[in-house]
């Protein structure tokens, strides 16, 4: 259970609601390419993977270019260190604490029992659904049921484990786990009302999320998902402060820690493919940096 209550939250953190042939041109941010290769002119190259968290093979089985750089690199820099005690820090502060507090006393009847539903698929008991925390239950209903457990981004971890490559995480738990707990509590039901409203379209996103992810195009990627976000947000204030929180602040701290490992050179980096696009995207912030960065698939 605590494995599978963490793969659902890495979803919207990893991914966000949840990582060729173009460079940038001066007034030209179309990105498309899902690895690129990072240089300063001294050290040796390094790379950096954008990643999806799915099972699906079409995204786990890797083209050579980047499975042949991940097993050569000197380390390997994900989002967070997924070990089993980041596990338990995640999936222990999905649940409500005190004794009195739960979904139930929370929410209006109605709603609760919409939630009661749609959690149906995840095959988690009513008692256990009922001490999740409302960000939490928006985080397990932003990514598909389970079906085999094999994520890219989870494997590529538990492969550098096999191989022996250092690993090293550019965020903690508790920086990640704060962006929702810090959400207040009518935030947070609102956010679930936003989800359980769109609840039937969830299929059909997630395929095309996968269909644009497979086609490389980060720009297209991103819109679409912010446009998915605010036009099914009922308060596009509270949607925009999210998306600032956990994407542009995360990426110029990502960007800044990521930094030892690229001095170092040969270093392989993986985080979710929506961190990479745009202005305010890590490849855009590595090229303030004075990096040249260059699309290799």
């Amino acid at each position: 259970m605590i494995n599978k209550l963490f793969k659902h939250f890495s979803l919207l953190i990893l991914c966000t609601f949840f990582s060729i042939q173009l460079v940038f041109a001066d007034n030209n941010l179309e990105q498309k390419g899902l690895f690129w290769q990072i240089e300063n002119g001294k050290q040796s190259p390094s790379y950096l993977f954008g990643t999806i968290h799915s099972e699906d093979p079409r995204v786990n089985n890797l083209p050579k270019i980047i499975d042949s750089r991940f097993k050569q690199a000197d380390s390997a820099s994900f989002e967070i260190l997924m070990d089993i005690s980041t596990m338990l820090k995640a999936s222990s502060s999905m649940f409500f604490v005190g004794e009195n507090q739960s979904l139930e006393k929370l929410l209006e009847a109605s709603l609760y029992q919409q939630v009661i539903t749609a959690m149906k698929p995840y095959k988690m008991p009513k008692e256990i659904v009922n001490r999740i925390k409302p960000w939490a239950i928006t985080v397990t209903l932003s990514s598909p049921p389970i079906k085999t457990g094999e994520f890219l981004d989870f494997s590529l971890y538990q492969q550098a484990i096999a191989l022996n490559i250092p690993v090293y995480g550019l965020e903690t738990v508790k920086e990640q786990l704060d962006i929702f707990n810090n959400i207040s509590i009518a935030d947070q039901v609102q956010l679930l009302k936003d989800t359980i409203k769109d609840i039937e379209k969830m299929p059909a996103m997630f395929e095309k999320l996968h269909e644009l992810y497979l086609a490389r195009d980060l720009t297209k990627l991103f819109e679409f998902s912010m446009a998915e976000m605010k036009q099914g947000s009922s308060d596009i204030e509270l949607i925009e402060d999210f998306i600032e929180k956990i994407l542009d602040k995360r990426n110029i701290k990502m960007v800044k820690r990521m930094e030892e490992r690229l001095q170092a050179g040969n270093a392989f980096i993986a985080v979710g493919a929506l961190h990479l696009p745009g202005e305010q995207g890590i490849l855009k912030l590595l090229q303030n940096k004075g990096y040249k960065v260059s699309p290799l698939y």
